[in-house]
């Protein structure tokens, strides 16, 4: 740099710098335009998904979250007053969302938003130190396509969202710290990834990769046995710190939740001679497994996998070039030190992580569409290294007309692959069944937040909701009968019952579904619900007869000439009783013709106390009779 001298400087005049490089700054704008185009491609089908989320309430899962946390937030007291349906991971983000932004949706959604956006940005910065720029992109655009794909992101705060979040950001700060960084990354990953399993146990699938990555590295000679002791520690030490103040709660004020990881425990328990699971893992799983027959399930896995093709091939086929390296090497065909990338040794971290994600899959027989959320994030992780070794060839080619062509070729595919997911699908993945039109792309759900907007379009749940609501006082107790909680959030309603809502009646052994029953009429004898709602939502298995509250006779049946609800006269419903339960027992079994007869308690209590007061689509509102 030029010295001017003291004596030649002009008052108040600022002295001339230098100016950076050329090539500095060339570089620096590079970096800042890759970035702007990544927020960009990734943000713009991000913001879609958050866009629909906040737009669309769920009756479902979300409203079943958020009713719990604001119950209790309201001073019911858990395990008594409220047996919340939510893992504990979920149902803490949901009181704290609800605890700052009132009894709706918004503050549980907003907090899944920046958790995810948080895990995008910690993934961008991983790949790209460890793989380059392109491949960060491209993974992290294909991660937000699918987690806000409308199809199986459903309406937002469901556990396997914040679940993604936690492991996505785990895994990258840990790549951060195996990579050179600085041993906070290996503490923080400790602490994150340890919540995981606290919003779903298959939140495992990414301590299990991280955990054998560990041991793996000394191995193969890629990290000291020293530094391995120090990565276990810190990790350890992250997660201790990160659960403990759980344990503390639960066990020291005895809140009756279950402790973080005692899913574990029962997984062992189950290997163990003459143990068996806890009757809540005996009464979902297996007895639904036992509904619902391999030979079903099968063939639903495999169309979810087809209609996420993408990240799936980008995975495969990083796990494939990587044993294809391998192998070259190991034939002779490949020199040990050429080809060779730093890289290449995450594979088994990435490969791990999403072959777990891809087989939890198969535990549940339900396998509803937000299961398939967390291997699309795992995916795209993995399938940055596909696009790394492209990139890698493409730059050390002589003739690049090759791997150029490949390149272009690869992206006409990609895009083919998940035109679905932004344009709508042809047919169920779930069913298989065609639809009368595409549905469940981002077009389609745009098209139907404009409908809500602009046309005012609710469902009956909400109309169902809002009457309730304005026929009520808010000290005014009300139910609702299966699995639609959002009409609790749509009527601003609570239950008088700890159990406001279910959805396993099928699914629950018989003594167990009357145990459920004694609970609810007990509670409602204390406490009469001035409106209870019959949803009549179908449960799986979808092929049962609904278990209606007052039920609505199908036409031809009794001689009856077409649909219409039971009349209320007690020779007709005895004898409809009497046919009902002996076609359910031949046509599903004793154990159903049985859990007919145990709702037949709920079916006389509703008689005997309500009246019919308005229908809205299929549900049914009953008004307690002199109210």
């Amino acid at each position: 740099m030029t010295m001017v001298p003291a004596k030649s400087r002009q008052p108040g005049r600022p002295v001339r710098k230098d100016k950076k490089p050329a090539a500095a700054t060339g570089k620096t704008s590079s970096e800042l335009t890759a970035i702007v185009l990544v927020v960009i491609l990734a943000g713009i089908p991000f913001a879609l998904g958050r866009y629909f989320e906040f737009s669309y309430p769920d009756p479902f899962d979300s409203a079943a979250n958020v009713y719990s946390a604001q119950h209790i937030l309201n001073g019911a007291k858990i395990g008594i007053d409220e047996k919340p349906s939510a893992a504990l991971g979920t149902l803490l983000v949901n009181i704290l969302g609800v605890r700052l932004f009132g009894f709706s949706e918004f503050g549980p959604k907003l907090l899944q938003s920046i958790m995810q956006a948080c895990a995008l940005a910690a993934m961008y910065i991983a790949i790209r130190k460890l793989m380059g720029k392109l491949p960060a992109a491209v993974s992290v655009i294909i991660a937000s396509i699918y987690i806000s794909a409308p199809f199986i992101a459903k309406f937002g705060n469901v556990k396997e969202q914040y679940m993604i979040a936690c492991m996505a950001t785990a895994i990258s700060l840990f790549m951060l710290r195996q990579s050179g960084g600085g041993w906070w990354y290996s503490l923080l990953a400790g602490a994150i990834v340890s919540w995981a399993p606290l919003f779903k146990e298959t939140g495992a699938s990414a301590i299990g990769a991280i955990g054998l990555f560990v041991i793996l590295q000394p191995i193969f000679k890629h990290r000291t046995w020293k530094q391995t002791g120090i990565d276990i520690a810190l990790l350890l030490a992250g997660a201790i710190t990160a659960i403990a103040p759980l344990y503390i709660w639960i066990i020291g004020w005895k809140v009756p939740l279950s402790l973080p990881y005692s899913f574990a425990w029962e997984a062992v328990r189950g290997f163990l001679p003459a143990q068996q699971t806890s009757p809540q893992a005996d009464t979902y799983v297996s007895s639904l497994r036992a509904m619902l027959p391999f030979s079903e399930q099968w063939p639903r896995v495999l169309r979810f996998y087809l209609a996420l093709c993408l990240p799936v091939s980008l995975a495969a086929g990083s796990i494939i070039a990587r044993f294809g390296k391998i192998i070259l090497k190991l034939s002779g065909k490949l020199l040990p030190d050429s080809d060779r990338c730093d890289y290449d040794r995450f594979v088994p971290l990435f490969a791990v992580w999403w072959l777990l994600d891809m087989a939890f899959v198969w535990v549940s027989p339900a396998s509803y569409e937000q299961y398939y959320l967390p291997l699309t994030a795992s995916g795209a992780m993995t399938g940055g290294y596909l696009i790394a070794v492209w990139r890698d060839k493409l730059i050390k080619a002589v003739l690049k007309t090759k791997w150029v062509v490949t390149g272009i070729g690869s992206l006409v595919l990609m895009v083919i692959m998940c035109w679905h997911i932004f344009f709508g699908l042809p047919r169920s993945p779930y069913s298989g069944v065609k639809y009368p039109e595409k549905r469940n792309g981002y077009v389609q759900r745009w098209n139907e937040i404009k409908h809500r907007r602009y046309d005012g379009w609710k469902g009956p749940w909400e109309v169902t909701g809002e009457y309730v609501r304005s026929h009520t006082q808010p000290s005014d107790k009300i139910y609702v009968w299966g699995w639609v909680p959002g009409i609790y959030l749509s009527a601003q309603r609570f239950c008088p019952a700890p159990n406001a809502f279910e959805s396993e009646m099928h699914a629950r052994p018989p003594q167990q579904l009357e145990q459920i029953v004694d609970e609810l009429l007990g509670y409602f004898n204390k406490e009469m619900p001035k409106y209870i709602v019959d949803s009549r939502k179908q449960h799986l298995p979808l092929n049962r007869f609904k278990f209606e509250l007052w039920p609505i006779v199908p036409a031809g049946f009794m001689g009856i000439q077409k649909s219409q609800l039971l009349p209320n006269e007690p020779q007709i419903i005895a004898e409809f009783e009497k046919q009902w339960e002996q076609m359910t027992r031949e046509r599903f079994g004793d154990d159903e013709a049985r859990r007919f007869e145990i709702m037949g308690k709920f079916r006389k209590f509703i008689r005997e106390n309500y009246d019919i007061a308005q229908m809205f689509g299929d549900c049914v509102v009953f008004k307690l009779k002199n109210q």
